[in-house]
């Protein structure tokens, strides 16, 4: 096992894998309060579900009203993804498919953004929820394709015309999006060269406490922060017209 191969696994264990990060997780403002979202929004949901870009379908046990049948959709050919798809092609489903579409940080690597949001709106049942997660003042990731970020207003503008939307709601604050980039930056930054590599296997014990009091004080900050200007993701729950 190599050195890197054996600080992730190491990692994994002691700080979690997503979306169940530990607060010493270098990304954990990115997890833990989306996630307390979603289970509030998804338990009220159910029949035949769509989630796209599902990935490992992180969220599927987050349903608790009967479901008739869950589709994890994604590019990536997966053991969790029942259905392929190609980016800039139509979705393999027939018109009004679905009661809900789940999108969790998807639309940010679609090239063609119009073309799968015209997608989105056939596949979904007169009615059906639309559930879309975004980032907003968020790193670059899965470059090249990472083409946009949303702001509110952006979001009610993409959908506000199709769909009756409920809310469009801010995760995290100044303390939890400063918390969350200057982590990522400590992260990738000692990924760079060998010796970076050696000694974050080393030091990880320091750096996990580290980690976990930066995130403590980005907590904290988060708590006074109610602008709601600085979040770095956004939800929004929405109804096909």
């Amino acid at each position: 096992m190599s050195p890197d191969e054996l600080h992730t696994l190491l990692y994994n264990a002691l700080c979690g894998t997503p979306p169940a990060l530990r607060p010493w997780h270098f990304q954990w403002h990115a997890t833990h309060q989306l996630h307390k979202i979603l289970t509030a929004t998804l338990a009220g949901f159910g029949g035949d579900v769509l989630d796209l870009g599902c990935g490992a379908k992180p969220y599927q046990s987050l349903f608790r009203q009967p479901v008739r049948s869950y589709v994890g959709a994604d590019v990536l050919d997966a053991p969790t993804v029942d259905v392929q798809v190609t980016p800039g092609e139509p979705l393999p489903f027939a018109n009004a498919s679905f009661d809900v579409l789940l999108s969790t940080q998807l639309l940010e690597h679609v090239e063609d953004l119009g073309q799968m949001l015209s997608e989105m709106y056939r596949v979904l049942r007169s009615g059906g929820a639309l559930v879309v997660t975004v980032p907003f003042l968020y790193m670059l990731h899965g470059a090249p394709h990472d083409y946009r970020r949303f702001t509110e207003h952006g979001l009610r503008s993409l959908f506000g015309t199709d769909y009756t939307i409920s809310k469009v709601l801010p995760v995290g604050g100044i303390g939890g999006t400063l918390a969350l980039h200057l982590l990522a930056w400590l992260f990738f930054q000692s990924n760079r060269t060998k010796i970076g590599r050696a000694l974050r296997l080393l030091l990880l014990p320091v750096r996990i406490m580290g980690d976990f009091l930066v995130n403590c004080l980005g907590w904290l900050l988060d708590q006074c922060d109610g602008t709601g200007l600085f979040p770095h993701e956004l939800v929004l729950v929405a109804r096909k017209r």
